[in-house]
């Protein structure tokens, strides 16, 4: 949307809040509502979850990392050092036979993410560090994955 179009959208409103709400009724994404109005992106999420028109989610279980110890899954390590998972686990996590995963060296251990789960969790640490660049940095992961 164009900020010609965003300008007849917010006509006579002169309340940012308003604005915000009147954007995002127009479908305008939360990032382009905060660089229409010049504002940051965790002031435009705040004005729409206070309004009850988003809200906060948790992920399904199914994408949380088990970081408190819900799932333990014993593997095996091969003879070369690969991690021998059990048919189920790969499928649950998304992983195939020589498809990448990332390993994250932890104080607690090695945590071990899917490609889908890694770029879950960049994308979610950008919109949480970096709101007005999240769009960017969720497009550019989105042409390296898609590729």
């Amino acid at each position: 949307m164009t900020n010609e179009e965003m300008d007849r959208l917010t006509e006579g409103l002169t309340a940012k809040a308003a604005k915000v709400r009147a954007l995002h009724a127009a479908g305008v994404s939360t990032g382009d509502i905060g660089r229409y109005l010049g504002i940051r992106y965790q002031h435009v999420y705040n004005v729409l979850l206070r309004a009850g028109l988003i809200e906060k989610a948790a992920p399904p279980v199914s994408e949380r990392l088990p970081l408190s110890g819900d799932e333990i899954i014993v593997a095996q390590v091969g003879k070369a050092g690969g991690i021998e998972l059990p048919a189920e686990v790969m499928e649950r996590y998304g992983l195939a036979p020589g498809g990448t995963v990332y390993c994250q060296a932890l104080p607690e251990g090695l945590m071990i993410l899917s490609q889908e789960a890694a770029l879950r969790q960049v994308t979610a640490l950008a919109r949480e560090k970096m709101p007005e660049q999240a769009a960017l940095i969720e497009a550019l992961l989105r042409t390296q994955r898609d590729g």
